[in-house]
């Protein structure tokens, strides 16, 4: 997923338990709008518009907006190699004739400097074997750079050998570093991390990032109060939502309880998310009837607002204090037990 300078891109379920009471948050002001915290998030909205004739087919896009020239891009999946599109207001689309374009998907576009723009993607590593049920062959990160956002160079080597499966997303720290989300099934099933101080040697970290195993295809960005704000499309109960969630850190997330978007009898894929020009937009694999076949490339307006937000967003969650042995709650879908560790008592899955 791309982004704007710094700002760069690419669950289902409820927080606690809904007994628990709301708190109202004051007014937003014109602040509000470009911080991510549990309650802007609370009262967000999507404004989606429909595929037009010129939506690109598949899901999964990365979108970049180039400032100086007004132009919007976008690269998308497809076989063998991903096809490259552009636009001027972001909705209607034509393809980018004589791009060169690595042999890979789910790219991530980011702008180093002037002329100097780096592409991640994830490409399968021949003759490996996979560490997931998801895909026969390894899937793993490699890299591309650019000067004019069309020709790609492919560069040697591999940045992170085992993706796992679901699109990955790197972010651009305002200190130049880098935190990436993918998704695996290795230490629990849905988003993990890894962190690099150049955007080329990575480390993972532990733990799911959010804590919940429903979340997948993460896209994320640094605010302008640098909060982070995520958008992630879910496993699916027929068809897969949006949600939406929010950072201090670009580590410990809150989840919002409720879908941001969830058309009746469509799947919302893999979305992105950009901050351009002051405004949140994300772009996303539009599929009747879920079908992957028939997904095509749509984009909406994303609106904080301030909202209600639980009491205790942290209640019940996995490893953090409960005071009685046996109590359950529900944290994120998931049903918790309040079980002695080491002589805490602690909440665990059950």
């Amino acid at each position: 997923m791309a982004r704007t300078g710094l700002l760069v891109r690419t669950g289902l379920a409820s927080l606690i338990a809904a007994s628990l009471i709301g708190l109202t948050a004051p007014p937003s002001s014109a602040a509000d709008l470009l911080t991510a915290d549990a309650s802007t998030i609370a009262g967000a909205t999507l404004a989606a518009t429909p595929p037009n004739p010129t939506s690109p087919p598949g899901v999964s896009p990365d979108v970049y907006f180039e400032d100086e020239t007004g132009t919007y891009y976008m690269w998308a999946p497809s076989v063998p190699n991903m096809r490259m599109y552009s636009s001027t207001d972001g909705s209607t689309w034509s393809e980018v004739a004589g791009a060169t374009l690595p042999r890979g998907f789910d790219p991530t576009v980011i702008k180093l400097g002037p002329g100097n723009y780096r592409m991640y993607f994830g490409g399968i590593a021949q003759g490996v074997a996979s560490t997931v049920q998801c895909s026969q062959q390894r899937k793993s990160l490699y890299y591309a750079t650019s000067t004019d956002l069309v020709t790609w160079t492919t560069q040697p080597g591999t940045l992170f050998d085992d993706l796992g499966c679901g699109v990955p997303d790197i972010v651009r720290k305002p200190d130049g570093s880098y935190l990436m989300y993918y998704v695996t099934m290795t230490g629990g099933h849905g988003v993990h991390m890894a962190t690099s101080p150049d955007g080329l040697s990575w480390t993972a970290i532990t733990g799911l990032h959010p804590t919940t195993e429903d979340i997948v295809d993460p896209s994320v960005i640094v605010m302008p109060d640098s909060t982070y704000l995520m958008v992630s499309s879910d496993m699916g109960r027929g068809t897969q939502q949006l949600h939406i969630m929010s950072s201090p850190d670009g580590i410990d997330w809150t989840l919002r309880s409720t879908p941001l978007y969830a058309p009746a009898g469509v799947s919302a894929f893999d979305p992105n998310l950009n901050l351009i020009n002051g405004r949140l937009r994300v772009w996303y694999g539009y599929a009747p009837q879920g079908a992957y076949d028939d997904s095509h490339i749509t984009n909406g307006i994303l609106t904080l607002a301030r909202g209600s937000v639980p009491s205790s967003s942290k209640v019940g969650k996995p490893g953090t204090a409960c005071k009685k042995s046996g109590t359950k709650v529900t944290y994120q879908g998931k049903t918790l037990v309040c079980r002695k560790v080491k002589g805490s008592l602690v909440w665990k899955r059950a």
